[in-house]
């Protein structure tokens, strides 16, 4: 009986949308901008990844393998052309394309549509209104001939539609900035997997739109956003880390939050990267535990959580066709919806056109005066300066202040730590530009406020002055230092081969002590021993490694040496 009503409503949707297009409960209430919006798709293919499709032979099943199918979807500011605007329908059926172009037929609509009807808990009735309803956009409007205008890249949510969040796509179009999107498609398939190669991907596909969207003569890409949803909002924080011509990040219920362990384990973890401004907007599960904005050091960071809104309701595509109709649940999405817009455009406005500093955000509309604190929380803090800006700040003065203003880092409102490796960084160039009392005191600090460093191991077997020395030699051979095995052994034998071998036997005979127990740092010392010719020394050592039952490699190296000396 059920699927007999399907087939009942599938055949009202498909004659209604041949009807006139209709409105929507489901819009913006926030003021539109100044411009038209047109929209434009292109299906292209990325050359330098690989898909699988089917051939169609539904005897063999066969995959044909091809290049990656990109479906390039572009909201952008227009002239008013007069045409008529699209309708939601227009946009439903991309699905059509996602992984090819197609010729778009009434039967394929009605395939496309009874198979939506059967996997999606969708009320038929709602869809056929929504199909029809009235969007902002035209298709293929032309563009402005001279005007340029910043670009938003976005991410949608796992294995979500590249027009997912078409509502607020028009809307930014329409306030002057360019949207580009694709679906989120897994890596050589449709089926988008929740993991790294799937998060990869998307990050990947975001760069190839990035490179395309260079082609359009309305985009000025000196001035980049990247935005995502969901899982979206995990993929753009890899794209961000490796692009330094982003701008501003947004992330809306970001997964990065939840799967903060992808990123983790990623080259990219690495807070350095992120000195652009930042903006969260929260539903109530991505309210509590935020690893990334916690983590976030020189990046002014700005979060708005809803706490009454669930995690769908960021996007337009599900409060349209899976959200209750409930007036009271529905009043309730639309204003979260219209606050989600209202402060990406505001933030966007502040990074883009206003030049806003943290400052300028809070006073314009990042405060909590006379908020709803029931639906509406704001939180933010200032990022720090990078290590090169805070140096400069207090060279003048000699350095006199910097390390109370580290100190006060830890000490207020918003607790940041300085990031290890940047403390480092601090120490080494303030050696380097001749601040050696200020370098000696930055260590001592360093000592006090990083326990798990390698401060308190290290003093065990050098004093404080021989530490920092060593640091600033291992430092400056490997742009950092834990005094772990691998950045002691390479500076001792860089020492070693260069004329310094006397020198070089203090690196060794440390990393010995630290490693007491690896028969590689025993070899090593005997192997620097042996270079200038203190033979004694290289025979207990090489012997010493022996005793550690090496692997087959140093065991045979020892053997070979400790003969030598024979």
């Amino acid at each position: 009986m059920k699927f007999i009503l399907r087939l009942i409503w599938l055949c009202l949707i498909l004659t209604a949308n041949n009807s006139y297009a209709q409105s929507s409960k489901i819009r913006i209430s926030e003021s539109y901008g100044p411009f038209s919006v047109g929209f434009k798709v292109h299906n292209t293919n990325d050359r330098s990844r690989s898909f699988y499709t089917e051939t169609g032979d539904s005897k063999s099943n066969a995959n044909h393998t091809s290049f990656r199918p990109m479906q390039v979807c572009i909201w952008y500011p227009a002239p008013n052309s007069g045409s008529a605007p699209m309708i939601y329908e227009d946009y439903f059926f991309l699905k059509a394309h996602e992984t090819g172009e197609v010729v778009i037929t009434e039967k394929l609509k009605e395939k496309l549509i009874k198979e939506f009807l059967e996997t999606d808990p969708v009320d038929p009735k709602i869809l056929g209104e929504e199909l029809k309803a009235q969007m902002m956009a035209v298709l293929n409007a032309p563009e402005f001939d001279k005007l340029k205008f910043p670009v938003v890249i976005y991410g949608p949510s796992w294995w979500s539609t590249a027009f997912e969040n078409a509502l607020l796509c028009e809307f930014l179009a329409s306030h002057g900035y360019v949207v580009v999107s694709s679906p989120s498609m897994g890596p050589v398939t449709r089926e988008m997997p929740i993991s790294r190669i799937g998060v990869e991907t998307q990050a990947r596909d975001m760069e190839f739109l990035l490179a395309r969207i260079t082609e359009f003569n309305s985009a000025d890409i000196e001035n980049l956003a990247v935005s995502g949803f969901s899982l979206g909002g995990l993929s753009n924080v890899l794209m961000y880390a490796r692009n330094t011509s982003v701008d501003a990040w947004i992330g809306l219920d970001p997964s990065i939050h939840e799967a903060y362990g992808f990123f983790k384990d990623s080259p990219y973890e690495d807070y350095g990267r992120f000195t652009k401004p930042t903006l969260f907007i929260n539903s109530v599960g991505y309210m509590n535990d935020l690893p990334f904005y916690d983590r976030l050091v020189y990046s002014d960071a700005f979060i708005v959580n809803l706490p009454k809104l669930e995690h769908t309701d960021l996007a337009s595509q599900f409060i349209k066709l899976y959200a209750p109709r409930d007036l009271e649940g529905l009043e309730l999405r639309l204003k979260g919806y219209d606050l989600m817009a209202k402060y990406c455009l505001l933030f966007l406005n502040g990074v883009f056109k206003e030049k806003y500093n943290y400052d300028d955000f809070l006073r314009e509309g990042f405060h909590t005066a006379n908020l709803d604190t029931s639906f509406v929380k704001i939180k933010s803090k200032k990022g720090l300066p990078s290590v090169d800006k805070l140096f400069q700040m207090f060279s003048d003065n000699g350095g006199n202040g910097l390390i109370k203003f580290l100190q006060n880092t830890i000490d207020g409102a918003n607790g940041i730590r300085y990031p290890e490796q940047d403390v480092q960084k601090l120490i080494y160039i303030s050696s380097e530009n001749s601040f050696n009392f200020l370098s000696a005191q930055l260590m001592e600090w360093y000592g006090r406020n990083y326990p798990n460093s390698f401060y308190s191991r290290v003093l065990q077997f050098r004093d404080s002055a021989q530490m920092l020395e060593m640091f600033l030699e291992v430092y400056k051979k490997n742009k950092s230092c834990q005094f772990g095995y691998d950045e002691l052994n390479h500076t001792a034998h860089v020492l070693s081969m260069s004329g310094e071998g006397i020198k070089s036997i203090n690196y060794f005979e440390l990393n010995s002590l630290l490693h007491p127990k690896d028969a590689r740092a025993f070899f090593n010392l005997g192997l620097g021993y042996y270079r200038i010719e203190d033979f004694a020394n290289a025979k207990i050592n090489f012997n010493k490694c022996l005793e550690f039952e090496p692997d087959e490699r140093y065991r045979n190296l020892a053997l070979d040496y400790r003969a030598k000396l024979k």
